[in-house]
């Protein structure tokens, strides 16, 4: 498909769009700083859970400052349970960076974000695009699963469409400007109709996908990766045991902690502890454990 069958898609996606437009802060509010959060809080989470807590960091941190002044066990509070408390730590890091390095403000370039503690590619053109109203297109797995069914016929796009053939995409895509309507276009398509497996009788690019053929004669992608279990997981455990000291305002031991948590045994609780140490969660001292 050459730049005309780009255009058209990219029309087809708008009118889309424009049928099922749902507001984000982090996408509309032009602020670097809510698009920042934003980008953190979307990462491996539900849409409506990442929008519970973007408006629960932003009432608690309303600027770079001051979550860069917070204690971080309140940083770790105030996130809660919206999985992978690790992000909370490095959001916090790099407002604090961009205090020590940039006089407090979210920096545009892209080298500067993505020095940045957890800043990713996906993060970093979340803010230059919706922060900073840059020409640049953020590529998430709904994206790449978009181009690669369309405009390549593979069924696992994010295992079998190459990686340079997206960023041609991509930059066809911003070549055509208004990156700050089908970026976003584009990704709620690929979470809404274009999902990992497609709902294509509701598609309105059937008929110029490459890959529709295929998805209506009973072909099914291959699983992306087989899901880690996580029951019984020690992610499981290591949440668990923040759950627990944030209903404690005092340092808990780590005797009562492997009590009231049935531990089975030293060892694991150790295990547990210290790896939660080391991402910063949690400090220990004389066997009594805190947040942060």
């Amino acid at each position: 498909m050459g730049v005309d069958n780009v255009s058209q898609v990219r029309t087809i996606v708008l009118d889309w769009y424009g049928d099922h437009f749902v507001e984000f802060p982090w996408r509309t509010s032009k602020n670097p700083y809510h698009s920042l959060v934003g980008g953190f809080c979307t990462q491996q989470t539900q849409m409506s859970r990442a929008l519970d807590t973007h408006r629960r960091w932003l009432n608690a941190f309303p600027t770079v400052a001051d979550l860069a002044a917070a204690e971080t066990s309140h940083v770790i509070r105030v996130w809660g349970k919206t999985g992978y408390p690790r992000r909370a730590v490095h959001l916090q890091q790099s407002a604090q960076q961009c205090v020590e390095r940039f006089g407090g403000e979210i920096p545009s370039e892209l080298n500067d974000l993505l020095s940045l503690p957890g800043v990713g590619p996906f993060t970093a053109e979340i803010v230059r695009c919706f922060g900073f109203g840059l020409e640049v297109l953020t590529i998430d797995t709904n994206i790449v699963r978009i181009f690669g069914r369309i405009f390549q016929g593979d069924l696992q796009p994010i295992k079998d469409t190459s990686k340079n053939r997206i960023k041609e995409l991509s930059n066809q895509f911003v070549a055509l400007g208004r990156t700050n309507l089908i970026n976003p276009a584009l990704m709620d398509f690929g979470a809404s109709v274009c999902t990992g497996r497609p709902k294509c009788e509701i598609c309105p690019a059937l008929n110029i996908c490459k890959a529709a053929t295929k998805f209506r004669s009973g072909q099914v992608p291959e699983p992306q990766r087989k899901g880690k279990v996580y029951a019984g997981s020690d992610r499981e455990w290591r949440g668990k045991i923040l759950e627990l000291l944030r209903h404690y305002s005092q340092p808990v031991s780590e005797k009562k902690i492997k009590k009231i948590l049935n531990l089975e045994s030293d060892e694991k609780t150790q295990r547990l502890l210290t790896g939660l140490e080391k991402d910063s969660l949690i400090s220990r001292e004389k066997h009594l454990v805190k947040l942060g």
